[in-house]
Parts: structure tokens; C-alpha cells; sequence
């Protein structure tokens, strides 16, 4: 007679394998997630254009359609794809749409957040200083574009920005194509330079207003504003942007967390 082997797995052995099948698959989507990235960079999708269909993907990273589609939510809920209804998915190309809903972040009272006016103030080169040098990982003394615009709703001042930009890698940027531009900043970095910004890390602290910012600003000098200092960074987290904005909260408010994914096409 003989005798066969027989492994029985008990309810905690079994629990560790479902545990370790789960983070397998998780770790999976996470891989996929990357490849897409990867080749995003790699040029291999540029923005605005449609990545493959999900049939040709699987084929592609040899995994489920389930896998694949987590992946891809992370992407579109992290603004680098974007879904349109019947047409595919795509990679995300600036629009004024794209930068008010997820890059801007003031808005009225009411809740309701709408695109501000811009008026340019000023555009210098300067030298930069430690902060700059280490937010842009540049060299202290490098130079810095330095663009200043005065931000509006429903025609009321409410905000100033001091942008801050290595002129490595906006050389041919001067004050004639920034008073001639129809488009928001970013989608300008994206069009001009090919730098595309995928996410923004901000922090926020209460200031007093310089005599300077008051008069642009029309409010008394020593009036509380919301400092927010933002870095930008690249589809492959490379820092081009440092970005100071001083809002007048009595006219509207800073709301990061609120934005529109309908207007985004998710």
C-alpha cells in the first residue's frame, strides 16, 4: 500500500497565504504602475495622447485586467492620466481646467472656485539664495527667474505670487512672451520648455504684510496674509518651480482639498 503525503494547512498557515497572495498583487499593481510611469517619461506617451487600450497593456506587463485597472486609478486619481467617456485614457495635458482644480487653491467664500484674473507685475533675474538653491536643487548665486503677478476675483484683489525658476531651464523666458501668453504658467512650461508639472508639495504660515504688498494688495501695511510657499515638481520629481503667494483671506479662502473630477474627465 501506499502511502501519499498529504500537507494540511492550518486556518493560520492559510490566513499568512491569503496575506501574502494579497501584498503579491499589490505589489504587482505598484510595478505597473511604474512601467506606465517609465514610459511616460521615456517619451513613449506624450501628453495629451491616449496610452494603449487595456487589452494591449495586459498582453504587454503580462497581468489581469484587474491589476492593470488599479494602476491605472492611481494614476488618474494622482492627475497624471486622465479618462474621457468613450474616447480612452489619457496622459494629462495643462489646461486652464487642470491648473484650477488641482494647483489652485484659493477661492470666494461661497465654496465656488472659478479662474482669477492675472496681471503681471514684474519680471528680473536674480541670483538665488539657500532657500531657493536647496527647494530648486540648484547652486546657491544661480540664476532665478523671478516672475511677480497680482491675482483677482470678481474683481477684487486677492492675492500676489513671487515665482521663482531656473533660468537653466527657461532660457528663452522673458517679459515679452510672459505679457503675450494665453495660457496658464504651467501649461506655458509645458508647451515652451517640455517640462510638465505632475504634483505640488505647499505649506502655509501667517504673515504681516510689507508696505509693498499692501499698497499692491490695497490693504494697510501689517495686515494678516496666508503665506503659501509651493514647490513644483516634474513627471520625474525634479523641482522647477518655488512659488510664494500672499493671499488676503477676508476675500477668499485657501481650500486644498476641494476640486472638480468631473472637470478633469475622471
Amino acid at each position: 500500500m501506499t502511502i501519499k503525503n498529504t500537507v494540511v494547512i492550518k486556518p493560520s498557515n492559510a490566513l499568512d497565504a491569503n496575506r501574502n497572495y494579497e501584498w503579491s498583487q499589490s505589489a504587482l499593481y505598484l510595478q505597473v504602475r511604474t512601467k506606465i510611469l517609465d514610459a511616460i517619461r521615456a517619451g513613449e506617451w506624450h501628453a495629451g495622447e491616449a496610452i494603449p487600450p487595456e487589452k494591449k497593456l495586459c498582453e504587454r506587463f503580462g497581468i489581469s485586467i484587474g491589476t492593470l485597472r488599479k494602476a491605472v486609478d492611481e494614476l488618474t486619481s494622482s492627475g497624471m492620466l486622465i479618462r474621457h467617456q468613450g474616447r480612452g485614457t489619457f496622459v494629462a495635458r495643462h489646461s486652464h481646467d487642470r491648473y484650477l482644480f488641482f494647483f489652485f487653491h484659493l477661492m470666494g467664500h461661497d465654496g465656488h472656485k472659478e479662474y482669477p484674473a492675472v496681471e503681471f507685475l514684474n519680471f528680473e533675474t536674480i541670483e538665488a539664495d539657500s532657500y531657493a538653491a536647496q527647494a530648486l536643487n540648484i547652486s546657491a548665486g544661480a540664476p532665478l527667474c523671478h516672475v511677480s503677478n497680482r491675482l483677482s476675483l470678481r474683481d477684487e484683489v486677492i492675492s500676489l505670487d513671487e515665482i521663482y525658476l531656473p533660468q537653466a531651464l527657461f532660457k528663452s523666458l522673458s517679459e515679452a512672451n510672459l505679457l503675450v501668453r494665453q495660457t496658464t504658467l504651467y501649461q506655458m512650461y509645458q508647451d515652451d520648455y517640455n517640462l510638465t508639472v505632475m504634483r505640488a508639495e505647499e505649506r502655509v504660515r501667517a504673515v504681516l504684510a510689507t508696505a509693498t504688498q499692501a499698497r499692491l494688495l490695497n490693504i494697510k501695511t501689517g495686515t494678516p496674509l496666508l503665506q503659501i510657499v509651493r514647490i513644483a515638481y516634474t513627471i520625474d520629481n525634479k523641482p522647477i518651480e518655488l512659488r510664494y503667494s500672499f493671499a488676503e483671506t477676508s476675500k477668499c479662502e485657501y481650500r486644498p482639498d476641494v476640486y472638480d473630477r468631473d472637470r478633469n474627465g475622471h
